[in-house]
């Protein structure tokens, strides 16, 4: 059994009933005083997976886009590897042995420009090269790209891609690594977010994003915006689509 969080990684037995290892928090995130964000991101731990063979892979929110590698059995840490910018979610595809990152934001200047990157589960430090960008104008605006990944070895050599501003799931040739198709929803939707995968039935289950009109007499969620003053949509569904 493993725990993450800000004062770092415990290692468990099966049971629970014995700490088998502890690795502090400040020898894997940066400085609590170096680091930029808000407090409460701090030593992150957004995404865990393991191949449950050798390694467990962790996507942590810090300074550096990296993905960090413990040992499965003694719970020390195999390494650092660098990775696309805003690590999210993780995914391990068991008959390709790799995993692959779903990443959210870009960064002009750095040298992996993709929101989709792979990483050998044999050989972590292999370098290998995808370009995947889920919006046209990301290079040239540094646009951020919020979503899942679906991943799965019954999928075959194919896996699936959202983005919480894009109506459209888009479909990835993980040979290749490129974007070989994109799916509209139907019916419309202002984007999609979260997807999950069940092998059971090979169905993708995801949540869509809708717009909706507030802050006059007769919007759909009434005079009051919530906590945000709101802004400006176009909705595509309801009567003010």
């Amino acid at each position: 059994m493993w725990l993450f969080g800000e004062t770092g990684v415990y290692v468990y037995s099966p049971d629970g009933r014995q700490q088998k290892n502890h690795i502090p928090g400040e020898s894997i995130c940066d400085s609590k005083e170096d680091f930029e964000g808000p407090s409460y991101m701090y030593c992150r731990f957004n995404d865990i997976v393991s191949d449950g063979k050798k390694y467990v892979w962790a996507a942590l929110n810090r300074g550096k886009p990296t993905i960090d590698v413990f040992d499965i059995d003694t719970g020390s840490v195999v390494g650092s590897f660098d990775t696309c910018h805003g690590p999210r979610n993780l995914e391990y595809h068991a008959l390709r042995d790799e995993v692959w990152v779903r990443c959210q934001d870009i960064d002009v200047n750095s040298t992996i420009q993709t929101n989709l990157d792979v990483i050998s589960a044999t050989n972590p430090a292999g370098d290998v090269q995808t370009n995947i960008l889920m919006k046209d104008r990301a290079l040239s605006e540094g646009l951020s790209s919020s979503g899942h990944s679906v991943i799965h070895n019954t999928l075959g050599d194919v896996g699936y891609l959202t983005d919480s501003e894009l109506p459209y799931v888009f479909k990835v040739d993980l040979s290749t690594k490129e974007i070989i198709d994109k799916v509209e929803l139907s019916p419309p939707s202002h984007a999609v977010n979260e997807a999950v995968y069940s092998p059971m039935n090979k169905h993708m289950f995801m949540r869509a994003e809708m717009c909706c009109t507030c802050g006059f007499d007769g919007a759909d969620l009434g005079e009051s915006c919530g906590r945000s003053p709101g802004y400006m949509v176009n909705p595509t569904t309801g009567p003010f689509a």
